[in-house]
């Protein structure tokens, strides 16, 4: 179930920085794709995980300042207690 909600999760973030791949540039929207990638390779590696939800953290941050021009602290927040609900949901559940 749990990953399943991982799945989900990075097929939303893959889906986001592709559709906004314009805006972002070419390395923001690389970034945002791989991390979104090893979200999805997490069977395969357990250490997958962590890198994929730090690297779409700071994805996630640097997308606000390039999109918006700021960081919203309330987003980042919200993103790191996601990332670690999932984290902690798949590594001890």
């Amino acid at each position: 179930m749990i990953y399943l909600l991982i799945v989900l999760y990075a097929l939303l973030m893959g889906g986001a920085a592709f559709a906004g791949r314009r805006n972002l540039g070419h390395a923001l929207t690389a970034a945002n794709l791989l991390g979104s990638i090893a979200l999805l390779c997490t069977p395969f590696h357990l250490l997958l995980l962590p890198l994929g939800l730090i690297v779409l953290l700071v994805c996630a941050i640097r997308n606000g300042y390039v999109l918006q021009g700021r960081i919203r602290p309330l987003h980042v927040l919200v993103r790191c207690i996601i990332s670690l609900c999932l984290y902690f949901g798949y590594t001890f559940l």
